[in-house]
């Protein structure tokens, strides 16, 4: 266990110092990388997220999250057999996306109103690429289909509920732990009595502090990822799509743009992009670790279901291209 540890933090020296190599070896694309990564953070995820993430973190700190998962639970609680309180979560995953879907399931976590294993469950689940970004960045400004918006956000959170919940199966049968319907049961007892909190200044200082050290880490990481992104695009001259999709893992924005720039069909475009999309991008991943703060989620345990998630995207798009799309 020693020597993986160390062997670990080898790579992980290693991997920094050829980054800052290749930074030095490119400084026009370090900067242009930084550049686009940065506006991309301004314009889209600052003004998008920062008051999503104040109100989120004020609805529950104020016990709101708690009355609103309430009124969602007859449908979301029976049809993905959670908890009450595990339906704040999907709500605000599926509207808003990553990382926000983490972030509110790490947060209802550490407040103890739901458990390690839901958490894990919704982490897997409801943290996904926003819904505006699928059909609006994706579908009509990439792909030039604005006809493909409903079905392609079908396909990418179709493919994140469906491997979530083969995940979920897969470990009850392999824990022999208790039938998911107890375990919804045994999880409305969990902080489920929501006591009345009035409004304060603290907490609204609190709320936007927090919300601030969020974003900030997430611009952090949108340029890194950006940067790198940018240097591989401008080494060496060939290997078109392979170098998109090599960017797109890193970062999903810049990788399907240089997908969607490509002279290849239309149906691969759709494939390609659908599993970056659902994957993440490892940009992605570093922000979902960065919200999960000290809750006790795995971020190995989402890597791994990101990965079947990708799989299932890829099946549900080929299955599209061959047999519905021309209906």
């Amino acid at each position: 266990m020693n020597s993986f540890i160390k062997y670990k933090n080898i790579l992980s020296k290693g991997f920094i110092l050829l980054l800052f190599i290749l930074m030095f070896s490119y400084p026009h694309a370090s900067y242009k990388g930084a550049s686009s990564g940065l506006m991309l953070w301004f314009l889209n995820v600052l003004p998008t997220l920062l008051p999503f993430i104040i109100v989120s973190n004020m609805m529950i700190m104020l016990n709101i999250a708690g009355k609103i998962s309430r009124i969602l639970y007859p449908l979301l609680g029976r049809l993905f057999r959670v908890s009450p309180n595990g339906c704040y979560p999907i709500l605000i995953g599926f509207l808003s996306g990553l990382p926000m879907g983490a972030k509110s399931t790490a947060d209802l976590l550490e407040a103890e109103r739901i458990d390690t294993d839901e958490g894990t469950f919704l982490l897997s689940m409801c943290n996904n690429a926003s819904p505006v970004f699928i059909m609006n960045y994706i579908a009509a400004n990439q792909l030039k289909m604005p006809d493909l918006r409903a079905r392609l956000f079908f396909i990418i959170y179709g493919s994140s509920v469906i491997s979530a919940l083969l995940y979920r199966t897969y470990r009850n049968l392999h824990k022999k732990i208790v039938r998911i319907s107890e375990l919804s049961k045994k999880n409305e007892g969990i902080n489920s009595e929501y006591v009345s909190v009035r409004f304060s200044f603290d907490i609204l200082d609190k709320s936007i502090m927090n919300g601030f050290e969020v974003i900030t880490k997430i611009g952090g990481y949108i340029i890194l990822f950006s940067i790198l992104a940018q240097i591989i695009n401008e080494i060496g001259s060939g290997f078109g799509l392979y170098k998109a999709i090599v960017m797109g893992i890193l970062e999903i924005t810049t990788g399907i743009d240089q997908i969607c720039k490509l002279p290849i069909d239309i149906n691969i475009k759709i494939v390609l992009v659908s599993v970056l999309t659902s994957f993440g991008g490892l940009s992605g991943l570093a922000q979902t670790k960065s919200v999960l703060g000290k809750s006790r989620l795995s971020i190995k345990t989402y890597i791994c279901v990101k990965l079947l998630s990708a799989l299932v995207a890829m099946v549900l798009s080929v299955l599209y291209v061959f047999f519905i799309k021309n209906f």
